[in-house]
């Protein structure tokens, strides 16, 4: 029976800015502090449904990632992992971002921004596996990316 993992975050900057770094399905290592390098794969390309990225992980492993789908006009995306070291199989993940109106006169536009996988676990305790992807993973990711663009 499949796993759900469900983070939501608020980055501090709007959407277009946003939307960017999680649409180049390349552009992981850019941002995220548990990737220490991401290529495409064969004729892959950053916002081709169906490419393949790699993604080496810190301190060590790997993880083979198919784009499923991108949605320009919804800011979403979906990928699944075709391959890993990690004790995950059959995950499927996406990310959808939207606009944050109601921020106040004075306040910077910001995105929130939901990211969530399906998974299965094999060979360790699904507690700690959810704990890695939902903390590890996807809010460690989203922190760093609310302090990149803060910076910007």
């Amino acid at each position: 029976m499949p796993h759900t993992v469900h983070v939501s975050a608020v980055i501090h900057a709007p959407l277009e800015k946003v939307w960017p770094c999680f649409r180049d399905f390349n552009g992981l290592a850019d941002w995220h502090p548990g990737i220490a390098q991401s290529r495409l794969e064969a004729d892959g390309r950053h916002d081709a449904v169906g490419s393949v990225r790699y993604l080496t992980l810190k301190p060590g492993g790997f993880v083979r990632e198919q784009l499923l789908m991108l949605d320009d006009p919804g800011t979403a995306l979906r990928y699944s992992i075709i391959e890993t070291s990690l004790p995950m199989r059959d995950y499927t993940a996406g990310v959808s971002l939207h606009r944050i109106t109601e921020t106040g006169p004075d306040a910077n536009a910001q995105t929130l921004v939901q990211w969530w996988a399906d998974f299965r676990v094999e060979g360790a305790e699904l507690a700690d596996v959810a704990r890695a992807v939902g903390q590890g993973v996807f809010a460690a990711g989203l922190a760093a990316l609310d302090e990149k663009l803060r910076a910007v």
